[in-house]
């Protein structure tokens, strides 16, 4: 059996609304694709085909969509840059020719972050968009016509990281940078909340992570989903590009090949009649660096 997940994207993805992040169906690849394919770098070609795709999704299963400018705990020890605004969303200081900007307030209208960036000189737009686990700090920053912003840098923090990619601590932006971006950066979800960015739930940092459940009966699985808080809330199949359907229920007997979260405490399976090959299934229980 088959899966072409640009298909599969197209019948399950969330609506490409506003709020959104960039390469859903890179993202449907990794998690849906029934051949292996190697890890994507981080390139300025990959991030315009994501753009150009239209749909919204931070990361790909097995690797940082941008790790350039990918952004999580945000935290810095050095003194703040110029007067604070009372109750300011940002924490901005200054070192070596960049700003330095921490995310104090995760829940802040959007407009405060524009209001602190724009009085830097900044025409950088910030939004928080809510995220699955392993995603949660993940940042992708581009131009209005859709180039990788390679100016901004972070700074990771040291040691063992367990996210999908890095975990930086602190993003910086260039002092006097003239540019205009266009930045989302993830954040847990509400409950009930869907999420807008998404990845295999079974990557690092998700809650599927390095358990065997791949080739397992939907019964099977639904019971293991259920020991870690979650419920299914829908599947996906198909045998091919032209045959990808969503559906409610599907046979206990069908086998589980892959799954995302759709929001907290719920996920979406892909299912089929039949199991993927053994193989395919070895070599990426690999790459995830399971044993």
């Amino acid at each position: 059996m088959t899966h072409d997940l640009d298909r599969v994207v197209a019948a399950i993805a969330p609506d490409p609304g506003p709020g959104l992040v960039p390469g859903a169906h890179d993202l449907m690849r990794e998690i849906m694709d029934t051949s292996p394919a190697p890890a994507v770098q981080p390139t300025v070609e990959s991030a315009r085909r994501r753009r150009r795709m239209g749909w919204r999704i931070a990361v790909p299963a097995v690797a940082v969509l941008a790790a350039s400018v990918t952004v999580l705990g945000w935290t810095s020890a050095l003194p703040v840059f110029g007067p604070e605004p009372v109750a300011a969303a940002l924490e901005i200081t200054q070192e070596d020719g960049y700003y330095v900007i921490q995310v104090k307030d995760l829940r802040a209208d959007p407009a405060k972050y524009q209001a602190q960036l724009k009085g830097l000189g900044l025409d950088v737009s910030l939004r928080l968009v809510p995220a699955t686990p392993g995603l949660v700090g993940n940042l992708f920053a581009t131009t209005p016509t859709n180039e990788v912003v390679e100016e901004f840098k972070t700074i990771d923090r040291p040691g063992p990281c367990d996210k999908v990619g890095t975990c930086p601590i602190g993003l910086k932006i260039p002092v006097g940078y003239k540019g205009t971006a266009l930045v989302d950066l993830n954040r847990d979800a509400e409950p009930g909340e869907k999420y807008d960015a998404f990845t295999g739930f079974d990557a690092k940092g998700e809650p599927m992570h390095c358990v065997p459940y791949v080739n397992k009966k939907v019964g099977e699985v639904r019971t293991i989903l259920a020991e870690r808080g979650l419920s299914i809330e829908g599947y996906a199949t198909g045998k091919g590009p032209d045959d990808v359907k969503e559906l409610t229920t599907v046979p206990d007997s069908w086998y589980v090949t892959s799954g995302f979260l759709v929001m907290p405490g719920k996920a979406k399976l892909i299912a089929g009649a039949e199991p993927k090959a053994d193989h395919l299934v070895k070599t990426e229980w690999r790459k995830r660096g399971c044993s």
